[in-house]
């Protein structure tokens, strides 16, 4: 739904079977960076609502491993560069942050990203693309090694019947 200064996407999942349904569910909405034409891809920043130590995720042709590099190091700002996501997305997981900005020192506009209720993020670019993703997710990508029994996937989420599930994302424009 569009908001007074952006835009809203809610989900929700009903089960109406008689059997448990399991799930996961991410969305991967893209940001075209610049977002000024006067600056450059480098000139942004995604800064987090609050200080953050966070492990990014290191993936393994398209899997998750169980490894974690250093991302974020009681920090709430990460400079947006092109290398950034030379080895993939960048998967976080265990964030306090309710919303992410993508600004610029240099503009005083920007977006406002709310990802409350959301326990990974994932954070995506193209190599060389003029864009960043950011995308709340509920689940991700296997891990190495998993059996492929999509009840014991990590992150993903067993609805009883007649249960349901919601979300939401949004973007707010300043």
């Amino acid at each position: 739904s569009l908001t007074a200064r952006g835009v809203k996407v809610s989900y929700l999942v009903l089960n109406t079977g008689d059997d448990d349904l399991y799930f996961s569910l991410g969305a991967h909405p893209a940001f075209a960076v610049p977002l000024d034409p006067a600056l450059r891809y480098e000139d942004y920043r995604l800064r987090f609502s609050m200080a953050e130590t966070l492990g990014r995720r290191v993936l393994s042709d398209g899997l998750l491993t169980d490894w974690e590099e250093p991302f974020l190091e009681g920090s709430d700002t990460v400079p947006l560069t092109k290398g950034l996501f030379a080895k993939d997305a960048v998967v976080l997981t265990g964030m306090r942050s309710g919303h992410i900005a993508l600004e610029s020192p240099k503009s005083p506009h920007g977006l406002r990203f709310s990802i409350t209720g959301w326990p990974h993020l994932g954070i995506w670019a193209a190599p060389g693309a003029g864009f960043v993703c950011i995308e709340p997710w509920q689940g991700h990508a296997d891990p190495v090694g998993h059996d492929g029994e999509l009840s014991r996937k990590p992150g993903i989420v067993r609805c009883r019947p007649g249960g349901d599930w919601e979300r939401y994302w949004e973007v707010e424009l300043f």
